[in-house]
């Protein structure tokens, strides 16, 4: 028996590596490309900045994201991976990506 969920552990683990897809290193984002990303791109539709209200009313507020609760680095990679009836598809390099994250997560109130 201890057998057996040995093998299945390593198969799990194993299936689980292979379909993560390319193993690469993890980007670290920096919050300070984060916010010069954000006020260049994401401006356009979010209130980036800690009070700022959004230009599109459907488009909540960086300071709003941050609060949710359960917000976590991979919330947001996921969240901005995921299309988004009401969002463009903008396409963020996984570093700008990793960077605008780290941005959002500083407004975290705690």
């Amino acid at each position: 028996m201890h057998f057996r969920r040995r093998i299945w552990s390593a198969l799990t683990l194993t299936a689980a590596a292979l379909l993560s897809g390319p193993v690469s290193a993890q980007e670290y984002g920096d919050a300070s490309r984060g916010s010069a990303v954000a006020t260049g791109v994401c401006i356009a539709c979010h209130g980036v900045r800690r009070g700022e209200n959004s230009i599109n009313p459907l488009a909540p507020p960086f300071s709003v994201i941050a609060a949710t609760k359960g917000m976590s680095t991979m919330a947001l990679n996921v969240a901005l991976q995921t299309p988004h009836r009401a969002m463009p598809n903008i396409m963020l390099e996984s570093q700008e990506r990793a960077d605008v994250v780290a941005y959002i997560l500083t407004l975290k109130s705690n």
